[in-house]
């Protein structure tokens, strides 16, 4: 019950719902073992700091880092691995990136020599971060890139999404790098990249996000949405599915939904008569 608890914090707090995750986790505590016991045996203490640095209360978790006697030049062991991940992001936090990254490439060294695949890619998406807090933006991106191409046939997106603005910063130089087709991007899933991207806030982390939906327009029984009319713009100029896919940095698959949904709500047969239909309407110009 009190893993589930606090798994159900955490997707409270991705909803946006600060103070139900704070409420889930503190039931989770109590009903977890005693707050002396943490590590692997008892994960709440560790993900409730964790929480608290999510929701920027920087202090709490530092606090709690330092009650459990954690400091950046010890050489933890893998029970202890969550807990020096949240001192890792504190440290970050508190502008100290270097502490930040001689920490997780001890933790990263250990995870490597026992062929820890998820915790490889949580370190490396941290040592992507202190390293651009540091101001090795190069390093940083090439870092995430790795994280990623290691993430992509695993499924991993929360663990980058749950970083919350300075991954979602990250991301869009990584995105930059794919598009520009730059050898550290090359081996990144592409379907996988894009469910990232769109794992923050549930909108596109990228140029051109979409417009708000369509207010009601007579004649249009249901209102387009701020992606369909984006997708629509894109009909109208004659681009092609691929394209549209690269351009909004979402899968074909998705793209066609899009385009299925468009027909259905302007009653056209195919993409000429959506965008003749579409224009009668003044929904494009």
């Amino acid at each position: 019950m009190a893993t589930g608890l606090a798994r159900l914090s955490w997707i409270r707090q991705a909803t946006g719902d600060a103070a139900g995750a704070l409420e889930a986790i503190g039931e989770a505590e109590r009903v977890a073992p005693s707050p002396a016991v943490t590590g692997l045996v008892n994960p709440v203490p560790t993900q409730r700091a964790r929480l608290l640095l999510a929701q920027r209360n920087v202090a709490a978790a530092a606090r709690w880092t330092e009650q459990h006697g954690l400091r950046p030049e010890d050489e933890p062991s893998y029970p202890q691995e969550l807990g020096y991940l949240v001192l890792a992001r504190v440290l970050v936090a508190q502008d100290r990136p270097g502490a930040a990254l001689a920490l997780l490439d001890r933790l990263l060294a250990q995870a490597v020599a026992q062929d820890r695949i998820g915790s490889v890619i949580e370190i490396q998406a941290l040592r992507a971060l202190a390293l651009a807090a540091g101001g090795d933006e190069p390093a940083a991106v090439t870092t995430l890139a790795e994280a990623l191409t290691l993430a992509g046939p695993r499924g991993y997106v929360r663990v980058f999404a749950d970083e919350g603005p300075p991954m979602r910063a990250l991301l869009g130089r990584i995105v930059a790098a794919y598009r520009a087709g730059q050898p550290s991007a090359r081996g990144i899933p592409f379907s996988h990249l894009a469910r990232v991207v769109q794992a923050f806030d549930g909108k596109p982390a990228v140029p051109g996000s979409a417009p708000a939906a369509a207010a009601g327009v007579p004649g249009l029984i249901d209102p387009l949405t701020g992606r369909e009319l984006q997708v629509l713009a894109m009909l109208a100029a004659g681009e092609p599915n691929q394209a549209i896919a690269g351009e909004l940095f979402v899968t074909l698959f998705t793209v066609k939904k899009h385009v299925s949904h468009l027909l259905g709500k302007l009653g056209a047969a195919n993409r000429t008569e959506a965008v003749a239909r579409a224009r009668d309407l003044g929904l494009i110009p």
